[in-house]
């Protein structure tokens, strides 16, 4: 029954690839990868926030499921139009989750296509390039707050970054002061190779990378939870799934 499912799960993952495709096609519509959060609960998934985000950015998604072979892999991939990762779940498999996304990264490049990570994606983004991550600063009066509650619901901070003038987050957001939202304990530690940081909050945090030459970003925020209340994060989202290699 398992081999049932999981045959399933992989010919259900290409045709829904295929299928968009066709729409995009026909309507024009790109479609964005969402790498699979990989979690231990048996579910192929991402959260619904990121495909509302990229709904509301013009674009359609579908999950790419990490129980497919490299090959169905490449036959996903060369229906999309750029990749996402995603922020992280709980309970989710770190260390299987990181070489499967580093895989989908690597896939993307190779096709020319844009990456952008979210959070944990932004981490694995810039871990792919070589970089290095660690925990965010903690302590009895931490200078800015980057954790909100996450079980049962989750409930961001907000505060307050310094963005890099002539940033692609510059030129959205139209300042070098922004309120962001924010959720987790680790962070880009040091930039990796042909990565800048474009963005930190005011005790240092990375908040923002950006490559020199190819379509990879990163937001270790959370503009896909906060895009409803803040119209310049549809704008960022389609900003750097648009990017190009130069």
């Amino acid at each position: 029954m398992k081999g049932r499912f999981t045959a399933f799960a992989i010919a259900a993952g290409i045709a829904c690839a295929a299928a968009f495709g066709c729409l995009a096609e026909v309507r024009k519509v790109k479609i964005i990868a969402l790498a699979d959060a990989c979690t231990t609960n048996g579910f192929i998934m991402a959260r619904h926030t990121n495909s509302d985000a990229l709904s509301a950015a013009g674009f359609a998604s579908v999950v790419v499921p990490k129980i497919a072979s490299d090959a169905q892999l490449a036959a996903i991939m060369d229906k999309v139009d750029g990749l996402v990762i995603t922020g992280a779940v709980v309970g989710n498999e770190y260390n299987v989750r990181v070489a499967f996304e580093k895989k989908l990264v690597k896939m993307a490049l190779d096709r020319k296509l844009p990456v952008l990570g979210f959070c944990h994606g932004c981490q694995l983004v810039n871990l792919y390039f070589g970089g290095k991550i660690g925990k965010v600063p903690v302590g009895d009066s931490p200078k800015v707050v980057h954790k909100g509650k996450v079980s049962p619901y989750v409930q961001d901070c907000f505060h307050e970054i310094e963005i890099k003038p002539g940033s692609l987050v510059a030129k959205v957001f139209g300042s070098t002061r922004a309120t962001i939202n924010s959720s987790h304990r680790a962070c880009v530690t040091e930039p990796g190779e042909g990565l800048e940081v474009t963005a930190r909050a005011d005790d240092g945090v990375v908040e923002a990378i950006e490559h020199r030459t190819l379509p990879v970003t990163g937001f270790q925020f959370h503009p896909e939870r906060m895009f409803r209340k803040d119209a310049r994060c549809v704008e960022l989202i389609r900003a750097a799934l648009e990017r190009r290699f130069q």
